[in-house]
This record gives structure tokens, sequence and C-alpha cells, in this order.
């Protein structure tokens, strides 16, 4: 649920350039009572056996400033040639797989991460959710098949989502989850054929459950962030993945009831960045809240806050359709090949009124944003939210988000060549597909997840999003690349 997926950015030529989506997971099932809520209200779970190579291609500033949306520039000339292929479904057509990530590294290797609801074929430990993978090495053509990550779950709580997935210039795939109440983390040095032994990120962190996870990678350096209710964290390795060491980032824990992390990046110059989302009353979503961009230049030793925003609308009324806090703001961030930072994230203007997407960008490493502005046209009363980022060369910024201006809900992409001064057309990814009642000409029926990923190679995009009939599924994954 939550974070931007980030990997290593190879600077003056292209390369694999991975920044953390955004994801962050603001209607978190994976825990206690909602988590059990939405096990007892999901439908049985059909069987599989659809092989993959056979699939057809299916996919405020602050309250009271903003008075209308500022419409962005679509002159950019290079942006505007981009396009996308058909969507496929990643996993397997009957379902049930929720909330994914993307990476990619340039060199065609693409691995798609998701949870997977009502167990898993010919695994009679795996967890529900389980934590999957699957791979693709001739840059998203052709699919292997899904296979779990970790098929001996955390006994202490039996469930796996949250994934995030990064790959580094030196081609070794890391992936982050909620192993039960543990955060974990592991590794593949084999383009995702074989990974590592789960690591508990979290193992110096005794006080509590995680929540929500971010992900961001360059080279030998892996940082993973976490939330410990009030209490936000990021846990820093420097030796591939193998040790880990957290650091609380807030010492003061009365400001939020609950911290949800969403993205994060690391810079050529090895300085990280997180984002966040600080919710003043925790379980209802209610009250105003920030987005926030915490960065470290030591290492994850030290960490300083910058505000994008303070005091947005909590977003509409959830508790009716899903999680607590599904539809509230999401903050994704992400840097670009010049070290030129960029956030996107969702919020309302008014107390439970429509979200809209919004951008900035800070060009003294997150010190001071520019002015906020829509990233889509002005959409009236759709609800616009699910934002995903990604840096590229300089000044190139790609960006996505879900909105529901058809009636019903299509994933949308943009891209800028100038640091955001002009962009490209609107592009719908998603696609009707037939055999999927959820699906129609208009779009689709829900938002499957409250994360979608997304990854640039060096020359293409990549995208990862989820789509279902409802809140409660079941739903499916969906790729599509440029």
């Amino acid at each position: 649920m939550l974070f931007a997926n980030v990997c290593e950015l190879t600077m003056g030529s292209p390369g694999p350039v991975c920044s953390m989506r955004h994801k962050r997971i603001p209607g978190r099932r994976s825990q206690g009572r909602e988590q059990s809520e939405r096990l007892s209200r999901r439908p049985a779970f059909p069987p599989r056996g659809v092989s993959l190579l056979e699939r057809k291609g299916l996919v405020i500033g602050s309250i009271g400033v903003v008075v209308g949306l500022v419409v962005l520039s679509m002159s950019n000339p290079v942006a505007a040639r981009i396009d996308f292929s058909k969507p496929l479904v990643i996993g397997d057509a009957a379902g049930d797989d929720w909330e994914p990530d993307v990476a990619a590294d340039g060199s065609g290797n693409v691995y798609v991460a998701w949870g997977h609801y009502g167990g898993v074929p010919g695994c009679t430990t795996c967890s529900s959710p389980a934590a999957m993978i699957e791979v693709s090495h001739d840059g998203g053509a052709t699919w292997g098949a899904p296979k779990p990550l970790n098929p001996t779950p955390n006994p202490q709580g039996d469930f796996q989502v949250d994934l995030q997935v990064a790959v580094n210039s030196a081609g070794v795939v890391f992936v982050a989850y909620l192993d039960g109440k543990n955060t974990v983390a592991q590794r593949s040095e084999d383009h995702g054929e074989t990974f590592t032994a789960p690591i508990a990120v979290n193992g110096d962190i005794k006080n509590g459950p995680t929540d929500k996870v971010g992900l961001a990678v360059r080279g030998s350096d892996v940082y993973v962030s976490y939330s410990v209710a009030q209490k936000f964290f990021v846990a820093s390795s420097h030796d591939g993945g193998k040790t880990f060491a957290s650091v609380q980032i807030n010492h003061e824990t009365s400001t939020y009831g609950w911290t949800l992390t969403s993205g994060g990046a690391v810079d050529s110059h090895g300085t990280v960045y997180f984002s966040w989302v600080g919710i003043k009353k925790s379980g209802n979503a209610l009250g105003l809240q920030d987005l926030f961009v915490t960065k470290s230049s030591d290492g994850g030793q030290s960490w300083t806050t910058s505000y994008a925003d303070r005091g947005v609308p909590p977003g509409p009324e959830w508790k009716n359709c899903c999680g607590w806090d599904f539809w509230g703001p999401q903050i994704v961030v992400t840097v670009d090949a010049s070290d030129r930072v960029y956030v996107l994230y969702n919020a309302g203007t008014r107390d439970s009124g429509p979200p809209s997407v919004w951008y900035r960008s800070s060009s003294d490493g997150g010190a001071g944003w520019s002015t906020r502005v829509a990233i889509h046209s002005s959409l009236g009363s759709t609800w616009a939210l699910f934002p995903a980022i990604e840096g590229g060369k300089t000044g190139e910024v790609h960006v996505a988000w879900m909105d529901n201006r058809t009636g019903q809900y299509n994933m949308w992409y943009r891209t800028s060549a100038d640091g955001g001064a002009t962009w490209s057309r609107e592009i719908q990814v998603s696609q009707f597909a037939s055999g999927f009642p959820y699906k129609t000409a208009d779009g689709f029926t829900f938002p499957y997840g409250d994360y979608d990923g997304m990854a640039w190679d060096g020359t293409h995009i990549h995208l990862a999003w989820g789509e279902g009939p409802s809140y409660h599924g079941p739903g499916n994954v969906w790729y599509a690349t440029s």
C-alpha cells in the first residue's frame, strides 16, 4: 500500500533509474481487525492455471489558498510521442492479486511484485496474502510464472503485503514488505530466479508491529522506511542488504496519531529521501494531514524534514467502502539525474471534497518547493488519486495516477522533459479487456490496492496497477510499458 519504488540512478547516460514509487498503503488491510475483516469478506478463490505466455493483452499550499486547478501546458514535443503497450495481466487471470510494484534494470529484466490472496497453488505453507514476484527478461513482452518470495511466513502474522521492489545498476534485485509484525527485505543476484531468506529490518526495534514499507537502493546502500504507530523509522544497510540498523526519525511522537510512508529515492551523491503522510487522528482519518519529505546526507544516521504541504483535508468518506484513509492524501518522491527532487501527491481542497493530484519540485534538496499545480486537466468533481512518479535524465520526470473522469477508473500518464515547465498530453494507459466483469469501455470499477508501481529503465516506462470490482475483490494486477 504505500510507496514509491526507488532504484539506483545512472547519471549522465541512459541506464537503470528507479525512484520509489508511491506507494503508500493508506487503507492498510494487513493488520489486526481490518485484515481479519477483509479476509472474512473475500469470496472463494477460483482455480488457476492460465499460462502467462498464453494470456492475451488485457490495463493546499495551505487549505483556503487554492480556488481552482492549474492546468499544465501540454507543449512538450518529445514527451508527446510516448505511447503504451496493450495491458496484460500479471499473476493469474483468476486473481486475487493486490497492490503491485515494479522495477526494471535497463537490460530487459522487469520485476513485478504484489500480494496474492486465497492461497498459492502448490504451496501449502504460503500465507494469505502471500508475497509474489513475476519476472520478464525481454522488457515486459513475455513473463515467467508467478512464484512466492517467502513460502515460510512469520508465524506471528501469517500475512505478507506492501510489496516494494528495486534493482541497482549491478542488476541485484531487492524486495521489502510486511511479513506479519515485521518489515523484511530480500535480495536476488540471479535476476529474480532465487532470493535470500528474509531479514527483519526492524530487528533492533521491538516496540510493536510495523506498518507501510518504502524501499530505496543505490549500489550496496539499501534503505527501508516503515512506521510503528506514531513513530517512523528508516533502516539502513551498507552491505547490500545483509544487515540493517534502524533510526527513529521523529522523537516528538505527539504530533501525529499515525504516519504512513509512501516513497523514496537516492540521488547521485547518496542523499536519500522518503515521503510521508502525518495523520492527526488515526483509525478514523479525521483532521488535517501533513505531507512531508525526510532527507539524510550521512547514510541514514540523521534526518531533516521538509513539508511539501501542510493541513490538507483527510479525503472523502471511506467507512462504507474500504480501509480507513484509503482515499486519504498520499505523497511520492523521486529525483532526476541532476538531483532535482520531485513530489506528486493527492489531496482535496475542502473536507470530503474530490481529491486532485498535485506536482511540486525542488532544486535545493527539498529546502524549498515550487508552487503546486494539478498534474491533470480540470476534472470538476472527478476523483484523482494514487500517484506514482519516476525521475529520469536531467529535467525528465514521469507521473501517473488514477481518476474516474469517465465515470469509471482509469490509469493515466504524463511526462515532462523540462522539470515540469511543460508536459505531454494525458495518456490513458488502462484499456478494456473482455472476461473481466469489472471492466467496461469506460474503465474499471475500483482501484485494487492503494498504490501503483512505476519504473524507468533509461528508455522505457513500466507501469503496474491493480483493478477490481470493489475494495474486497477479487482483482488483478495489470502491466504496460511504453
